[in-house]
């Protein structure tokens, strides 16, 4: 074959592991012994460790201080400018200077952002996502899905974690699908749930949520306060109970909301009982002229009765009609034109109870004056009647 120059040579464009490569090996004293060859696969497999400030693999716009190199048995690190950046270990990839102790771990001793999910797209789709999925081939309820947690160290050097948000499976029924989202705290220690959502229900301190909204505690006094700081007179740290028809005309007797009083009862096996309630409802749905009725009922005998409504401008006690506030009833002017009527004191006493004497009966009229009055001012004072 004749001479050709290296240039004019077919050009290798898949080299295979075995192809061969002159080279002159400069161990060799003999220039005899310093022309041998090396196959591509070979020389693939023999690059040097390398270091960080000369990695086996570099680049030439970085003068060779930017590359990859071994940096341990099993290991495979990246540098830039010389100086550490990450590395994949048989534990994961780590960027930055410590201890792997993940598949993904990331070192840093600065404030700044550690991670960023960042995307330009300008549509409504959802971007960008964060997705954990548990991709088990036999999903059942109570599996965890995925846990992101909030760890430290304790007063004694101890790691803790302090919080988590924990995602598990209710029901993998195909087309009832319900999972649930812990939101998890420590407190004295111990890690549990405080907040749960469970398919449409929420649940604080409750794992078991049977409401929109279910409220657990075993300690006495307050457990729910409403605060409201705005330096006005008017009202505010509102409750607003709002039921209407889907937003449909209100109709008279439609119960708005009630608020119940619920415990259990001394059966061998306890039941629920309400034992008293507050009911709020339409009297009257005319506009202009609307009305509203409220009732405050408790148990009697076994049933939840009303025994104090409220409706419009009447009331009514013990279950009685609700009836319109009593007219004024004036109090009884008396003059003598002779003689003085007595001063009532409270007490009366009378002789002979077959035979009184006028003077005694008078008293008596006069004491039980004072007395009626005495009840008409309360009724007025209360409301129970008109004050004038």
């Amino acid at each position: 074959m004749a001479d050709r120059k290296i240039s004019a040579l077919t050009a290798l464009t898949s080299p295979a592991t075995g192809d061969l490569f002159p080279v002159v090996d400069v161990s060799e004293a003999a220039n005899v012994d310093k022309n041998k060859n090396i196959t591509f696969g070979t020389m693939f497999r023999s690059l040097p460790d390398g270091s960080t400030g000369a990695p086996s693999i570099g680049f030439l716009s970085d003068s060779g201080t930017g590359g990859f190199y071994r940096s341990a048995a099993n290991e495979l690190a990246f540098s830039i400018n010389s100086s550490f950046i990450g590395k994949v270990t048989s534990q994961g990839f780590q960027l930055g200077t410590g201890t792997a102790a993940a598949q993904l771990h990331l070192f840093s001793t600065d404030t700044t952002d550690q991670v960023i999910i960042e995307n330009s797209d300008a549509g409504l789709d959802t971007a960008p996502d964060l997705v954990l999925y548990r991709n088990s081939a036999s999903p059942a309820a109570s599996d965890n899905l995925g846990n992101l947690e909030f760890r430290g160290e304790d007063s004694a050097g101890n790691t803790h974690a302090y919080a988590q948000i924990v995602s598990q499976i209710a029901s993998p029924t195909n087309g009832s699908e319900i999972g649930t989202l812990d939101l998890m705290t420590s407190a004295s220690g111990s890690v549990a749930t405080r907040i749960r959502v469970k398919g449409e229900n929420v649940g604080i301190n409750e794992v078991s949520p049977t409401y929109l909204l279910h409220v657990t505690d075993n300690l006495t006094g307050t457990m729910v306060e409403f605060e409201n700081t705005a330096d006005d007179p008017a009202s505010a740290a509102d409750l607003t109970l709002n039921h209407h028809r889907n937003g449909a005309a209100g109709q008279d007797n439609d119960v708005i909301s009630t608020v119940f009083f619920r415990s259990k009862n001394d059966a061998g096996t306890p039941g629920d009982i309400d034992y008293a309630s507050i009911e709020s409802s339409i009297a009257d749905a005319s506009s202009t002229t609307e009305d509203g009725k409220l009732k405050l009922k408790v148990q009697t005998a076994g049933t939840l009765t009303t025994q104090l409504e409220i409706n419009a401008n009447t009331i009514g006690f013990f279950g009685a009609t609700a009836a319109v506030q009593s007219t004024h009833v004036a109090d009884i002017t008396t003059t003598a034109t002779s003689g003085t009527l007595p001063t009532p004191n409270g007490t009366v006493t009378i002789n002979n109870a077959a035979s009184p004497t006028n003077a005694e009966l008078l008293e008596y009229c006069v004491e039980l004056e004072a007395k009626v009055e005495a009840l008409l001012a309360f009724a007025s004072a209360h409301g129970l009647m008109a004050s004038s």
